[in-house]
């Protein structure tokens, strides 16, 4: 069995941290968003990290350094997010240039799961076809906000994007499985859209919904609900919420003086917290924070910040304050 992580994202919403940053690759408590998910796949024949020119290297150095021998990067053929192939528009690039003869599971490399990667791969394997990671939030106007899955007995029997009113409250999340003999949908479902419809390439390759929506009518597909926590880490919400959901309260490996950390506070190593209070923060390393209020936040290396009341934040590295 082999797994593609989706890692060729720019991750626009929460620049200028991750500018020149890859999102799988943000810390997540003391270690990345990615390990969370590739420590889970020790039992894979290859790990493909599907990503951009822009971030190959750094994925390359990550690989060097991991204690996982199959992990391999993918690079898509794109500099910028104008010219990004998609999420299925990568899948279908990485299907054409591997050659994939097996079944395959396919995860977004930015989201923090609870559930057992081994657990969903069992659960598909079981019913031998097609299934979609979904997670029940639970509020039909949450559901308003992802794309919707609705089922009947665990199949698959509609999905509607950010619909105004849900057939349910089971949210589609980026995490598939595709047994080998039905890796040609995603072939049939590009043909289809591209003769057979007016909807622009760069949606149709660009919003995974749109392969549930065409193919639960084409095979059957199953979803795989589970308890725990699911967080896309694609917005300074998410990526304060999914720290949340890793560390115990708070992370100081720089030094804190006559300071006051409140819940879910990271400050990393050479970073300088005093006569402060953070609440809901990530500080990168080398920062100084002096005589500061500082809540909901994600503030950058290198910077500066003094007599500073700060909510709702994205401070980009050198900044001074």
């Amino acid at each position: 069995m082999k797994a593609v992580i989706l890692a060729g994202g720019h991750a626009t919403r929460l620049w200028p941290v991750t500018k020149d940053r890859a999102k799988p690759l943000l810390p997540l408590g003391e270690r990345s968003i990615i390990d969370y998910i590739v420590d889970e796949m020790e039992d894979f024949d290859e790990v493909l990290i599907s990503t951009n020119e822009k971030f190959a290297d750094d994925f390359e150095e990550y690989i060097e350094l991991s204690d996982h021998d199959n992990l391999r990067v993918v690079v898509e053929e794109q500099d910028s997010e104008d010219e990004k192939p998609g999420t299925i528009g990568a899948i279908i690039n990485i299907l054409d240039q591997e050659e994939i003869e097996d079944d395959l599971l396919i995860i977004g490399g930015d989201n923090y799961y609870s559930f057992s990667i081994n657990d969903f791969v069992d659960f598909s394997l079981d019913k031998d076809a097609p299934t979609n990671v979904v997670f029940d939030v639970n509020d039909l106007a949450k559901a308003s906000s992802f794309g919707i899955v609705d089922t009947d007995g665990g199949k698959i029997i509609g999905f509607e994007e950010k619909p105004e009113e849900p057939p349910s409250t089971l949210a589609s999340t980026a995490c598939y499985f595709y047994p080998e003999d039905k890796l040609d949908l995603f072939e049939k479902y590009e043909k289809h859209f591209k003769e057979n419809t007016d909807i622009p390439e760069d949606q149709f390759l660009d919003e995974p919904g749109r392969l549930l929506e065409w193919a639960h009518e084409q095979t059957e597909m199953y979803a795989f609900s589970f308890d725990g926590e699911w967080h896309d880490v694609g917005t300074p919400e998410g990526y304060l919420n999914a720290q949340a959901s890793v560390i115990d309260g708070k992370i100081v490996k720089g030094e804190v003086k006559n300071s006051e950390l409140n819940d879910n506070v990271f400050v990393m190593d050479g970073s300088t917290v005093e006569d402060s209070t953070l609440e809901n923060v990530i500080v990168f390393h080398n920062t100084d924070i002096v005589d500061s209020e500082v809540r909901n936040s994600i503030i950058d290396n290198n910077c500066e910040m003094e007599d500073t009341d700060l909510n709702d934040a994205i401070i980009g590295e050198h900044t001074s304050m």
